[in-house]
């Protein structure tokens, strides 16, 4: 194997673990505990490894065109920024937790699920057989949220320092695209297993489903605390 395939795959290995930090699964589950349906947890996954991979993308390609390396000093004000974010998820969550609701499988074509309605108490609207769809700041906010992420945090140390080392630009491209579809390919799991294990706590109790989306808000309330901590905030 060819010294240019090993670095590949090292790229791709370490995308995949990347993604499953706590901070990043934290956000993620933030939006999956809204809706936590297989096709919108798909979609989120997918959103937020595009815009973690993007950013990613950017930020490594301007470094390979310049040959600047990516400044130490710039990781305390992303830390920061992530800290700051993950508090406001949280409490996001929590908001939304209160307006959880649970629909049977009798009245929703055969599958019971849960999400968010707007307004407060009981929401009744008519159901068919296909899921109501995803609204989409929600699908937005995740990208940008992924964005955010692919600047911030470990991403210098496990993507953009190693690709300043490199002594040809599409190798550097070819580490950053494999980096990213590593992350991608590690949330959008994440992100099918979160919903996977929030529809089977609430599927016979919307209390449960509330108590997990209140307890995904309070984990992202801690972490984000934790973050500004190591920061000195």
């Amino acid at each position: 194997m060819s010294s240019d395939a090993i670095a590949l795959g090292t790229a791709a290995m370490l995308g995949f673990l990347h993604a499953l930090e706590v901070d990043h699964m934290v956000a993620v589950s933030t939006f999956v505990s809204r809706r936590p349906t297989l096709v919108a947890a798909t979609q989120f996954g997918l959103r937020w490894g595009l815009g973690h991979s993007l950013a990613v993308l950017a930020a490594g390609g301007v470094l390979l065109a310049t040959g600047v390396r990516w400044p130490a000093r710039y990781e305390s004000y992303g830390e920061a920024l992530i800290g700051l974010m993950l508090v406001g998820l949280g409490a996001w969550a929590l908001a939304s937790a209160r307006k959880l609701h649970l629909h049977s499988a009798e009245e929703h074509g055969g599958h019971a699920h849960l999400h968010v309605h707007r307004g407060p108490g009981r929401h009744q609207h008519p159901h068919g057989p296909a899921l109501p769809p995803d609204r989409p700041h929600d699908h937005g906010g995740i990208t940008l949220v992924g964005v955010m992420h692919g600047l911030a945090g470990t991403t210098g140390v496990v993507a953009l320092v190693p690709v300043t080392l490199m002594d040809r630009v599409g190798l550097g491209v070819g580490y950053l695209l494999c980096f990213g579809l590593g992350v991608t390919a590690a949330m959008t799991l994440f992100a099918l297993v979160a919903a996977g294990a929030i529809r089977q706590v609430s599927s016979h109790s919307l209390a449960w489903g509330q108590r997990a989306a209140m307890a995904i808000g309070l984990s992202g309330i801690g972490v984000g605390l934790w973050w500004l901590g190591r920061v000195g905030l």
